[in-house]
């Protein structure tokens, strides 16, 4: 048993196979379809109790048409079936809403039309604006009429109540099913602009190339250093490595080769600098490191046992094996100078390091 129902959920939210058309309208109007039909289904015989036979043999063709509708949903026909859905209730409401008492709240399922039109992927708002205008008016004509027109005959006691209570079940029923699928559909366009946004952030911030912080993002995280330095006192020291003879590597064994000691001691950056503070690709074969909470001295320690990892590693790329190595300029941090300033002088030690040998941290 739980095996069928779950097909027949599975069955019921098919997705459309029209890319005009939306998994969430087809869905909506087979639920819909569905609860009226039963609800038509209980109404008939209810009615049939009380000699409305003709009324109820109308409301057996309403469901062979809801099943018309419920059908056409799969055959990428879905506002066909919406129209034929609208249709549907609007006719039949008003014939129960005219010969079983317009009191007994039949005309109310007429607003649900207001509701799930606004569904329809249609980008013709002023039709629907239109449609709901009348809608309303259509309502008022029928309220007028059958206060002219009065054919009820539904005796007093439990008759009313169980028609009045059912047709409440029917409303809190279909909307909670348009409350159902406005929440998915609002729920999916959170997501997929959730996804977006995280992607247009991930593209700004990162570069594309080693997947480090870019320059751009760099920046806004020093400031957020610089803020907790002014804070708490917080000392924080920065550092400028390159890659010794980095156009030696790409002209020796081509970009690609370049590209791929690019990324590997980005890698290498990532996993050192985990906990300890953070790195970006600065510009070229440039690295901008921020060690937080560390001195000259601490930060000289931290990135002198990266010198050495790096001058450790060896690296394959095809059929070449090959080393590299790095020099660093290091700076502790001085609000007296600011972080510009900060930066120069670790590059311009960066620069004594190249002169002086390579691989090598001047501080």
């Amino acid at each position: 048993m739980k095996e069928v129902i779950n097909n027949f959920i599975e069955f019921l939210f098919t997705d459309v196979k029209d890319k005009n058309e939306t998994k969430e309208l087809a869905v909506l109007l087979r639920l819909t379809c569905l609860i009226f039909s039963v609800y038509y289904f209980i109404v008939a015989i209810s009615i049939a109790f009380i000699q409305h036979y003709y009324l109820s043999l109308a409301l057996v063709f309403a469901i062979g048409l809801l099943v018309g509708a419920f059908i056409l949903t799969y055959e990428n026909k879905t506002f066909l079936g919406l129209v034929l859905l609208n249709l549907v209730i609007i006719v039949f409401s008003t014939l129960l809403a005219i010969n079983v008492g317009f009191e007994m709240d039949f005309h109310i399922a007429i607003f649900l039309n207001i509701l799930i039109i606004y569904f329809n992927k249609s980008e013709h708002m002023h039709l629907k604006r239109f449609y709901t205008v009348f809608i309303c008016t259509y309502l008022m004509v029928l309220t007028q009429f059958c206060d002219y027109y009065i054919n009820v005959d539904v005796p007093w006691g439990f008759s009313r109540i169980f028609i009045r209570s059912l047709n409440m079940v029917l409303m809190a029923c279909c909307i909670g099913c348009i409350a159902y699928s406005f929440c998915t559909k609002f729920n999916q366009a959170e997501d997929k602009l959730r996804s977006i946004n995280e992607n247009l952030e991930r593209i700004a911030n990162l570069d594309p190339l080693t997947q480090l912080s870019n320059r751009h993002h760099m920046n806004e995280y020093l400031r957020n250093v610089i803020f907790e330095h002014n804070r708490s006192g917080k000392t924080f020291s920065i550092a400028i490595g390159d890659i010794d003879f980095f156009k030696k590597v790409n002209d020796t064994y081509g970009h690609e080769a370049g590209d791929y000691v690019l990324k590997s001691v980005a890698a290498e950056f990532q996993n050192h600098m985990k906990g300890i503070g953070h790195v970006a690709r600065w510009g070229g074969e440039e690295f901008l490191f921020a060690f937080e909470g560390m001195d000259a001295q601490t930060a000289y320690t931290s990135l002198d046992a990266l010198r050495q990892k790096l001058e450790r590693k060896q690296l394959r790329f095809k059929e070449f094996d090959f080393s590299i190595t790095m020099t660093y300029g290091l700076e502790e941090f001085n609000d007296r100078m600011g972080i510009e300033a900060t930066i120069n002088r670790a590059d311009g030690k960066l620069y004594k390091g190249k002169q002086s040998g390579r691989n090598r941290v001047v501080f």
